[in-house]
């Protein structure tokens, strides 16, 4: 499977504009791999603020964190 490259790279903070994590903040953690091509482009694993577990977001639903 081929990886598309992704602005969030690893320590990047983000903010999340759709899904259960909508409108949280987070720091990438890794770009998830392994899983089938669902979403257009990368699926990354995003440890937002007050959570101790990462949850997985797609790529196009997070923006840099102002």
């Amino acid at each position: 499977m081929e990886q598309s490259s992704s602005p969030l790279e690893p320590g990047t903070r983000v903010r999340a504009s759709f899904g259960r994590f909508r409108d949280q903040v987070g720091t990438v953690v890794e770009t998830a791999s392994g899983l089938p091509e669902v979403f257009d482009g990368p699926v990354l694993w995003v440890r937002f603020d007050g959570d101790e577990e990462p949850g997985l977001v797609a790529g196009r639903f997070l923006e840099a964190a102002a």
